[in-house]
């Protein structure tokens, strides 16, 4: 989207949504799918003016072939917000994430409640995430 994008967001989802789909409206320009051991990561990101110092929008999204519960799912979650959160401080960012981010999770389902950054799963998704959002980083900062 363009950075003065000012419409009805959820009209705009409506028209391009295919059944269970997931959507990150954003204006970044930098993002990068990959395919890991683990599952498949997608991330969009981009810094700069909006809102107050907020930056610009950050989405993560992480569908792991691990059987997480939902328990598991929100601990997940909890580990790629900090992992978003160490990508920005190893940049010397003064903020932990913009007004606009947003994460998506998903599993192939299971019982397992736990994906913190100590699990097996947890270590490398955030570390996979930390990566590669900091070389997205480090490109929208690049292109200024």
């Amino acid at each position: 989207m363009d950075k003065n994008y000012c419409k009805n967001a959820f009209e705009d989802v409506e028209k391009l949504r295919e059944g269970n789909t997931i959507i990150f409206i954003t204006a970044a320009k930098n993002y990068e799918f990959k395919q890991t051991s683990w599952g498949e990561l997608f991330i969009s990101a981009g810094v700069g003016e909006s809102g107050e110092n907020a930056g610009c929008t950050i989405n993560i999204s992480a569908f792991v072939n691990y059987p997480l519960n939902l328990n598991g799912l929100v601990d997940l979650v909890r580990s790629l917000t900090e992992a978003k959160s160490g990508a920005l401080k190893d940049l010397n960012f003064p903020f932990t994430g913009t007004a606009s981010d947003a994460i998506a999770v998903g599993t192939i389902g299971g019982n397992e409640y736990f994906a913190g950054p100590s699990s097996e799963i947890g270590k490398k998704v955030t570390k996979d995430v930390r990566e590669v959002l900091r070389k997205l980083l480090i490109r929208d900062l690049s292109s200024e």
